[in-house]
């Protein structure tokens, strides 16, 4: 599979190049659901890898100040976070896309991180600017989460801002400790409940959004002020790491990422440059730069912040905010091939997992 983003024209070869192994045929619907951090509304639409792109409409309330929001993995339900008021909200996903609230819940802090274990129906909140826990739900066949298991403290006062991955073994919980510039990685019990806190391990500055391959071996957290992504590997025995290379530059404060189903490549959006990094991921899971894949031309174009694949992983969808209107664009780029999307979604500021990508029903 070719490594290259391109934004443009279609290459005439395009249908020749094969999924990545993992992934499925990229004519297979889905939804792509969409939020901007100061805007209330979810804005949702139908698409295709190659197809037409058709907003959904509903684009139900969810707060504002939204940073996770993270489907199920089978494209039933989406879960938001909401900061004002700190709320949680499921909703299930009909056959047409269309958002159904299930569920409304008080937080007691503000959310940061929110991520699917890989049952698909136990999900990690991860709450608080300082003196940070995690809480774990399990999403009912009906939408409605209920806790499981006590707040789990990350451990220190200024441990706070966590984002938060699972490992595809569902046997450790890998959180970001944006003050504290660490990695920490939590134990997962057989319950889905969260254990004891195994290690901390030292980052670049502000690590953000950890993300882990698909296989389970390899680790990545963007150092958001840092502008740089730390690596790890994941051994037998669950302990993390690092694999021993310097950090890797990225653009300005990099952001959400995206691995590909066959965990080769590696895309990270930038929020304050117009551009994607775009590394190939080493067996030893070290990071080999390649050119970065431009947003766009001219001097304002959109500075991608979240990226997610599409389940095929031949399309990478990002949501950046426009220089010029403060709105977020979604764009499709290609994996190795020439083709791109531009849409003005009309929500504002693009900051934290601001786009999800769900299965067709």
């Amino acid at each position: 599979m070719a490594s290259a983003l391109v934004g443009g024209v279609m290459s005439p070869h395009a249908a020749a190049d094969p999924p990545p192994s993992g992934g499925v045929s990229g004519d297979v619907p889905y939804n792509v659901y969409t939020h901007g951090f100061l805007s209330t509304p979810i804005v949702g639409y139908h698409t295709t890898d190659r197809g037409p792109v058709r907003r959904i409409g509903g684009d139900p309330i969810a707060g504002m100040g939204s940073w996770p929001k993270t489907a199920s993995r089978d494209g039933r339900f989406l879960v938001v976070g909401a900061a004002v008021p700190a709320q949680l909200h499921s909703y299930a996903i009909d056959r047409a896309g269309r958002l159904h609230l299930r569920q409304s819940a008080s937080l007691p802090d503000v959310p940061v991180g929110l991520e699917f274990a890989p049952d698909a129906r136990t999900f990690y909140v991860t709450m608080g600017v300082t003196g940070a826990k995690i809480q774990a739900y399990r999403l009912g066949g009906d939408g409605v989460a209920h806790r499981i298991g006590a707040p789990r403290p990350l451990g220190l006062p200024v441990d706070g801002l966590g984002t938060v991955a699972a490992t595809p073994n569902g046997k450790s919980l890998i959180v970001g400790s944006y003050l504290l510039h660490q990695l920490l990685r939590f134990d997962l019990r057989a319950d889905g409940t969260v254990g004891a806190l195994r290690q901390r391990l030292a980052t670049g500055s502000g690590p953000i959004f950890p993300v882990i391959t698909p296989d389970g071996r390899h680790v990545y957290i963007m150092n958001e002020t840092g502008n740089s992504v730390s690596g790890y590997n994941i051994l037998g025995d669950g302990r993390i790491v690092p694999t021993g290379r310097p950090e890797q530059p990225t653009g300005v404060f990099p952001h959400v990422p995206a691995v590909t189903p066959d965990g080769r490549f590696m895309y990270v959006p930038n929020l304050a440059s117009p551009f994607i990094s775009v590394f190939a991921i080493n067996r030893n899971g070290t990071l080999r730069a390649l050119p970065n894949a431009q947003a766009g031309t001219g001097a304002l174009v959109p500075m991608p912040e979240s990226a997610s694949l599409s389940p095929s992983g031949k399309a990478l969808w990002t949501l950046g905010q426009d220089a010029a209107t403060g709105t977020c664009i979604l764009q499709r780029f290609w994996v190795g091939h020439d083709k791109s999307v531009y849409v003005d979604t009309g929500t504002l500021v693009s900051d934290g997992k601001i786009i999800t990508m769900a299965p067709g029903c």
